[in-house]
């Protein structure tokens, strides 16, 4: 517990005694720091550290939880918080600088709750001002130091609140306390959380844009009116694949994830598997209640009128077949070099494929039209996801592109397949002009951000070119 507000007779200091009630009461173990009572120089920050900060780093150490609370001053923390920051959250002890220039956090296994008071109105703080208090706390400090999730709870307008505004504000702090169990661990919601980073929503978005595109040109094609059921049931189908592949992948690459450096929101695995969040046995039995789901998804599929059921149930099971066999044996694609080119396909032929014969649209040249730029497209994002992973993938014997045929070369491919799907997207399935455009100019940021990428490429973190190839896919997957 963590009370950043400089005076005595402050909010802050209530709230502070409501959470230490709340927690007490649920039998929590619980360490106080009021900062205004420590012992420190705020300014600095090279020299030894003074007993009190040594004391506060040894709680944090501790601490399973952390609860800061402060008000909002100037629209952030009062400087007596952001000077404890800046002693206390060191090089070495909450962070620590890579031999690849990267920064690693050094408090992970942590999470957080933020409570700041504020008299600004909170839309006016949130959307005007952009919440810098939190962004730079909760993003800029705790998040870099590897402590996540962290809660957030803004209480506003403090100097026009009533008292029993003021009660409930009290009693919510000592929720805080009293939930912190069922909260961050054993709730539903932490639950729900760690599920869904398991299973990695980021990547839903254009397998959907994908399908639908197929569907729509397969109602065009048949001249039949749309059908929302067969639709619906096959954008369920797709994600449910998408997500046995994800878990799969996760099950057997967990060595890979586990040595992993440099795995971010877009490369690495969802983490759960290694960080612990969830045991291989949590993973198998999500993917089994996910394949029901298929199955029930498929016997529904049969009820209805004017699919080609022959189709989805061709293509079904080869998507299956392919997800699956990514990274898990016998067939271990990913292992093999050809994980780019799965991913690729699946993601775009077949998703395609399924979408128009999920509307009475056969197997015939319009979706293969439709698919072939974004095969392309899909295919420098997918090659430079393997550059953060090459250090743990070489060590485990997965072959990606970049692993076998080394870093230069891969951004050559990522580079050519990027010129390649424009090309192709002008000449076999021409979009309206502004798309068009839109395609020309992402992907001419693109290869010059390759460009500048191919004079030094490199093994570690690159969040930025990699949201830049990942978005590049998006302008070839509109129904057209």
């Amino acid at each position: 517990m963590i009370d950043g507000h400089p005076r005595e007779d402050s909010f802050c200091r209530a709230l502070a005694e409501a959470v230490v009630e709340g927690a007490t009461s649920a039998s929590h173990e619980v360490r106080m720091l009021t900062l205004r009572d420590l012992d420190f120089d705020l300014n600095e920050k090279g020299q030894e550290l003074e007993p009190t900060l040594v004391q506060a780093q040894q709680h944090i150490l501790w601490a399973e939880h952390l609860v800061i609370i402060h008000p909002v001053w100037w629209a952030t923390m009062p400087a007596l918080l952001k000077g404890w920051i800046d002693r206390v959250m060191r090089c070495g002890f909450a962070f620590q600088e890579r031999d690849d220039g990267e920064y690693e956090g050094l408090l992970q296994g942590r999470s957080a709750t933020m409570i700041s008071t504020l008299d600004t109105p909170l839309w006016v703080y949130r959307w005007i001002l952009g919440a810098p208090s939190v962004r730079a706390l909760r993003d800029g400090t705790l998040g870099f130091c590897g402590i996540r999730p962290v809660k957030v709870r803004l209480l506003s307008i403090l100097r026009d609140s009533t008292p029993e505004m003021r009660r409930r504000w009290l009693q919510g702090a000592r929720q805080v306390g009293a939930e912190l169990d069922r909260t961050l661990r054993s709730g539903w919601r932490p639950r729900m959380r760690v599920w869904l980073q398991a299973l990695r929503p980021q990547f839903y978005l254009f397998p959907w844009m994908a399908l639908t595109a197929g569907a729509v040109s397969g109602s065009a094609a048949s001249g039949r009116t749309f059908y929302w059921r067969a639709y619906l049931l096959g954008w369920a189908g797709a994600w449910l694949v998408e997500g046995m592949s994800v878990i799969t992948n996760e099950i057997h690459d967990a060595k890979t994830d586990a040595a992993n450096r440099n795995s971010g929101p877009f490369t690495g695995g969802s983490r759960v598997l290694a960080e612990g969040a969830l045991s291989e046995c949590q993973l198998r039995s999500g993917r089994k209640v996910a394949a029901w789901g298929l199955c029930i998804v498929v016997l529904l599929a049969v009820l209805i009128p004017g699919a080609n059921l022959a189709g989805v149930f061709t293509l079904l099971p080869v998507a299956l077949l392919l997800g699956l066999g990514y990274s898990a044996p016998p067939l271990k694609l990913a292992y093999r070099t050809c994980g780019e080119v799965v991913v690729a396909f699946t993601h775009s032929v077949l998703l395609v494929m399924l979408g128009h014969v999920s509307q009475g649209g056969g197997l015939a040249l319009q979706p293969w039209l439709i698919s072939a730029p974004m095969f392309f497209a899909i295919l420098p994002s997918i090659t430079l996801a393997g550059f953060p992973d090459l250090e743990a993938d070489s060590a485990c014997g997965k072959q990606t592109l970049v692993a076998r045929f080394g870093r230069r070369t891969a951004v050559k491919f990522a580079l050519a397949t990027t010129v390649v799907a424009a090309a192709m997207s002008m000449i076999l399935a021409p979009h309206p002009v502004w798309l068009m455009i839109a395609q020309c100019m992402h992907g001419s940021v693109l290869l010059v951000a390759l460009s500048m990428f191919h004079q030094n490429p490199r093994a570690g973190r690159i969040d930025g070119l990699l949201m830049i190839a990942l978005t590049y896919m998006f302008w070839f997957a509109w129904p057209h």
